[in-house]
């Protein structure tokens, strides 16, 4: 048996999430349906990381297995030309027989795109969360500064999962490519459920005057819910995932 990793750039909009679910388009099931039709191999692929309905990736990876070898810039063609609009494999490559996406995952980056002006943009509406209030930069960017480290992120998921929620933030940035357009990016080891979209409702909290720095500080000795509203699905886009 051969293992392929293959990164993945989807918009997110039309599925509901990556991982397969029954009766609903999901990103890992075009995948699926994609290699069995172009290999005539039936596979699970093994992705990296889940990716809510409506999120979008530029850098998501998943993993399979074939019995036999295939020519990648072959492969690359034949199943992008087999996927669903909104979905691009821009990357395949060998790597080894036990190989896990997930595990084997040094880094993660997201970024959260807002749209901070008083009109909406339709062009954007798919991409970025429009909020047309006013917005301190120099405290939100402050804000960021906060989550670098290690931390417990209790009050930053959603659900009560039984899992350790100290996680350690390794970058967290505002970025303005644009005048009145700004990204929200955080690379970090490893999240929680719904943690990105909280830090990034905190964030913009903050900035709005909702949430003092101090009460954001608070917020990272734990808590037992998330402390803001995680902000809609589709300003967030999984950018990254490394790998040594």
């Amino acid at each position: 048996m051969t293992r392929y990793l293959v990164t993945l750039e989807y918009k997110g909009t039309p599925f509901h999430g990556f991982q397969k679910q029954p009766g609903l388009p999901t990103v890992q099931g075009a995948l699926d349906r994609a290699i069995l039709t172009y290999t005539g191999q039936e596979v699970r692929t093994l992705g990296a990381g889940r990716t809510d309905a409506g999120v979008h990736a530029l850098g998501q990876a998943a993993a399979f297995d074939l019995s036999e070898k295939v020519d990648i810039g072959k492969a690359l063609r034949g199943l992008n030309a087999l996927l669903p609009r909104g979905i691009s494999i821009t990357a395949i490559r060998e790597v080894a027989p036990d190989f896990d996406p997930r595990r084997d995952a040094v880094s993660r980056e997201y970024r959260y795109l807002v749209l901070n002006r008083p009109a909406p943009s339709p062009l954007l509406e798919d991409f970025a969360y429009h909020f047309p209030g006013e917005l301190d930069i120099g405290s939100m960017k402050e804000a960021c500064s906060f989550f670098e480290g290690e931390h417990d992120f209790s009050a930053f998921r959603v659900g009560s999962e039984e899992k350790p929620t100290v996680r350690k933030v390794l970058r967290c940035e505002i970025v303005e490519p644009l005048p009145g357009l700004f990204y929200f990016s955080v690379r970090a080891e490893s999240f929680l459920y719904k943690m990105v979209r909280i830090m990034g409702g905190a964030v913009l909290s903050v900035g709005s005057g909702r949430m003092s720095l101090s009460a954001l500080e608070s917020h990272l000795g734990g808590g037992t819910g998330p402390c803001v509203e995680p902000l809609p699905a589709q300003g967030l886009f999984l950018w990254e995932i490394a790998y040594h």
